[in-house]
């Protein structure tokens, strides 16, 4: 015999020995549906989605001018600003947090950007990373038209080569106070 054969052996009559008298269980409990109540939002989840909803506003798709045509992911709001846009692209912020656009389509994405744009501002998150990806070039087309748009984003450049290089954009949001 093996020593694990009489171990568990060993094991196996100490178990039964101990629960020698022992009775099964009746399964007595009753089952109640749930019912499903979509009245009963919070407040606070319900201002949460409409600052969300208030986000993703701003992205549109009319009016789409010809205005990344130097360089389709470089941007600064205030064009005094420009060592901002400077220190952006020589990776000088590290971004604090990461939004992944790959699988969605645009109007998930949308609304994934004007969440990460609350969830910024709510959280005090200056620098953000946006990963959109390849694929079709369509998501790598829009980002940087719908980010332009936003009133809160400050600048953005494409990432440096450690953080996805042109499948990626690095975002400053301006905090509200």
């Amino acid at each position: 015999m093996n020593k694990n054969q009489t171990s568990s052996a060993n094991s196996n009559f100490l178990f039964r020995q101990y629960l020698n008298g022992t009775r099964e269980i009746v399964q007595d409990t009753i089952f109640h549906p749930r019912i499903h109540n979509h009245n009963h939002t919070s407040t606070m989840s319900k201002r949460i989605i409409f600052e969300q909803n208030a986000h993703s506003h701003y992205f549109s798709y009319r009016n789409k001018k010809d205005l990344f045509k130097d360089n389709p992911v470089s941007y600064i709001r205030n064009k005094r600003s420009f060592n901002i846009l400077k220190n952006l692209k020589h990776g000088k912020y590290d971004p604090d947090i990461f939004l992944d656009l790959h699988g969605l389509n645009q109007y998930q994405a949308q609304k994934a950007l004007g969440e990460l744009i609350t969830t910024c501002q709510k959280e005090k998150i200056f620098c953000a990373h946006i990963m959109h990806g390849h694929g079709k070039h369509i998501l790598k087309k829009q980002t940087p038209f719908w980010l332009s748009q936003h009133p809160d984003i400050i600048a953005f450049h494409q990432a440096p080569k450690m953080f996805g290089s042109d499948a990626a954009i690095i975002v400053l949001i301006e905090l509200k106070i």
